[in-house]
């Protein structure tokens, strides 16, 4: 079974976003810069394996700017013709601040891109891509993109993943409790449909909880299905921690329910 890798959190500006995350008790490990793409990021490395990126955007006015286009006629138009990373990641990015993103990690990419496609799913990739930490060292990896935003993207590191993720004691570590992912939450059309279409190809049965949400049990964690739309994640539920600040929360970075 594909392990969680991360969930993508936006945050309007990296610098900022480090002391909030801070100071709600989080250790954050400074990340780098991306090569496909003009953004940077700084990561929060949990206890089982898996972070969160927080991901801003190098020029907060390169933002500003995406945000704009996209409101044009002609944005759809420009997406079709920039490279896949790009028509992945810019939609994440002119969308609202918060959870808008997840991957999971994989050892036989191509493997899995050839199971997307049998099962009809437009998906790019393998693609390479990397990111310059801040001390100057080269990580790289490579992507596997499906068109839908119901479903996570999948990595798989050309380089050591340790030197990608942190998971020293130190950055796993945090005052809050957080010790890892319990709930990746996704919004989609038909709740049937996209947990059968995940289910299938995660390999796991999709459940009924008691509370009537549907769920797929993964190895450690659980995705949870919510009827609506834009399609795709918009939350991740954290275990360990009891509370997390209002401005947290709005990210769509919650506690754990009962936690």
């Amino acid at each position: 079974m594909d392990s969680l890798d991360h969930v993508v959190v936006v945050v309007p500006g990296l610098a900022e976003a480090e002391v909030a995350f801070r100071a709600a008790g989080f250790a954050v490990t400074p990340g780098g810069r991306h090569d496909a793409v003009p953004t940077e990021n700084a990561l929060i490395g949990l206890a089982d394996g898996s972070y969160l990126e927080l991901l801003a955007a190098r020029d907060p006015a390169a933002r500003e700017e995406w945000v704009a286009r996209s409101g044009a006629s002609a944005w759809e138009r420009q997406l079709r013709s920039a490279s896949a990373i790009a028509r992945r990641f810019l939609p994440t990015m002119t969308g609202p601040d918060g959870v808008g993103d997840w991957a999971l990690c994989t050892a036989a990419l191509s493997s899995r891109a050839a199971a997307l496609r049998r099962a009809g799913h437009a998906a790019a990739g393998p693609m390479p891509m990397s990111r310059e930490r801040r001390d100057g060292e080269r990580l790289a990896w490579e992507l596997l993109l499906p068109e839908s935003r119901r479903f996570p993207f999948w990595i798989s590191d050309r380089t050591p993943r340790d030197r990608r993720v942190p998971g020293s004691a130190e950055a796993t570590t945090h005052a809050n409790g957080v010790r890892g992912v319990a709930v990746v939450h996704v919004r989609v059309e038909s709740v049937p449909t996209a947990a059968l279409e995940l289910g299938d190809l995660l390999g796991a049965m999709p459940r009924v909880s008691t509370a009537g949400a549907t769920r797929l049990e993964m190895n450690g964690w659980r995705l949870e299905f919510t009827p609506g739309a834009p399609e795709g994640v918009h939350a991740v539920s954290l275990a360990g921690c009891q509370t997390l600040p209002d401005g947290i929360r709005a990210l769509g970075v919650w506690p754990e329910a009962g936690s």
